[in-house]
């Protein structure tokens, strides 16, 4: 797990914060086409987690697959992580996965970094919506934040987000997939506090050098 989540929290305060709908980051090991956002389908007090998965293709190979779990929970003010297996695999009334309840989470600010102030146009899509414009003002190695006018998004939604930056005359296309953190109303529509779940390391590099550059 990352470092900057340090703190261990008991088992049930996962199963009391979490609610149907409940965004979660999925990596899946050996598996990484599989790596993406999820959503909570239900609970299974003390024994598994359900999780909505209508893109995947049920396969005897997830069975028992060392899943991490990145995810925000509101109550807890906290970006959280946990580790588990995929327990079961259900097909009906549509497909979805039972993950193992795991036995600790972590749970812990995101390590300080430092962060650029920008004005970066840059694209946000989420669920099956179609992309929508919006504006980065501020940005580190771990998030950002950006003006939107999309009035959906919550905390705790994935997002992905595409934006292109200039570092000492190269124009460098950067996509990257995130969660919501924070949400604020602002005049012109919205403020969202940003956090970045994955990002390539060829990106991590090309970020490093803009904020660098910025700070």
């Amino acid at each position: 797990m990352d470092k900057a989540l340090d703190t261990q929290v008991s088992i049930p305060s996962l199963e009391e914060s979490l609610r149907l709908g409940q965004s979660f980051h999925l990596e899946f090991d050996g598996l990484p086409s599989l790596n993406g956002g999820y959503h909570l389908w239900g609970i299974c007090p003390s024994q598994s987690i359900m999780v909505s998965a209508p893109q995947l293709k049920l396969t005897d190979e997830l069975l028992n697959t060392s899943v991490k779990a990145r995810l925000f929970i509101e109550q807890l003010d906290n970006a959280c992580a946990f580790r588990t297996t995929v327990a079961n695999l259900c097909s009906m009334p549509s497909n979805y996965l039972h993950l193992n309840m795991p036995t600790s989470i972590v749970t812990g600010e995101v390590r300080r970094n430092h962060r650029a102030r920008t004005n970066v146009q840059c694209e946000v899509s989420y669920g099956d919506n179609p992309p929508s414009s919006a504006e980065m003002i501020d940005v580190s190695i771990c998030g950002c934040r950006i003006n939107t006018t999309v009035n959906d998004l919550k905390v705790g939604d994935s997002i992905d987000l595409v934006f292109e930056i200039n570092i000492y005359g190269i124009k460098q296309t950067v996509k990257v997939s995130a969660m919501v953190r924070s949400r604020a109303e602002v005049g012109s529509g919205y403020t969202l506090g940003v956090q970045f779940i994955e990002m390539s390391d060829c990106h991590r590099i090309t970020m490093n050098s803009f904020i660098n550059k910025h700070c």
